[in-house]
């Protein structure tokens, strides 16, 4: 889907009026963009939620569960051309943190062939606190995203595969120096592997971008090149 709005469009319909009261009331990152990048914003996140199927497992459907959700997704890949994630047709919510099949540990959201999963209570408190780098949502859509780009390249910005493959040579050294000094600004799930390395780190991108840019100002450019986008800015995406 192409985007097609004007710098001075506004939000207008009534359904664009009831994803913004909604949207407006969790993401921060959506409050601090321009009308035009707002209107923008929404018509993505109606767009995304419309060709996606979600699933509640143990829990009730809600309006604001898959018009949350589906904005999450938005605000990671704002910065993209394509950003329907087509590979994954499908987003479970379960309340609480649950178990999977034949895992022992506990999971507030995964990624598996079969969809995305995510637990609405983390998926709250995620939104809820903007101090402490952790955001299930953006957590688990930056996996799908990774994901994507090797099920489906073309599903993905032509230029987002070649940065994420140069994600680990660019950031190794500040991986490698977190694992032997066992310090670094982001938090200590991030030096799992590389996968979660890069999960993690777009949480803090977005969490505290200002705090990461501070602290590790060659990973935080590196997102932003990844991404095409600055959370820092107003208009968020960056020039081409």
């Amino acid at each position: 889907m192409t985007d097609s709005i004007s710098s001075t469009a506004q939000v207008s319909t009534p359904l664009e009026f009831e994803y913004n009261a909604i949207i407006s009331q969790y993401i921060s990152y959506f409050n601090e963009l321009r009308d035009a990048g707002k209107k923008r914003f929404i018509e993505r996140t109606i767009h995304f939620q419309s060709i996606k199927s979600f699933s509640y497992i143990g829990m009730e459907e809600r309006k604001e569960v898959p018009i949350l959700i589906s904005a999450a997704a938005v605000q990671l890949t704002y910065g993209f051309d394509k950003y329907e994630l087509p590979f994954f047709k499908n987003i479970y919510v379960t309340p609480d943190a649950y178990l999977k099949t034949g895992e022992k540990e506990i999971f507030v959201g995964h990624v598996s062939p079969e969809g995305i999963y995510i637990a609405w209570k983390y998926f709250l408190q995620g939104y809820s606190d903007c101090t402490d780098n952790v955001n299930v949502a953006i957590h688990e859509m930056a996996h799908a995203l990774e994901h994507e780009s090797f099920m489906d390249e073309a599903s993905v910005d032509k230029d987002f595969k070649t940065d994420l493959a140069k994600f680990s040579s660019v950031t190794g050294p500040a991986f490698a120096s977190a694992i032997v000094e066992r310090k670094s600004y982001l938090r200590s799930y991030a030096f799992t592997n590389i996968q979660e390395f890069w999960a993690v780190s777009v949480e803090a991108f977005f969490e505290n971008p200002a705090a990461l840019k501070q602290s590790m100002p060659g990973l935080y450019g590196t997102l932003c090149d990844i991404l095409n986008q600055d959370p820092l800015t107003a208009d968020k995406i960056l020039p081409k």
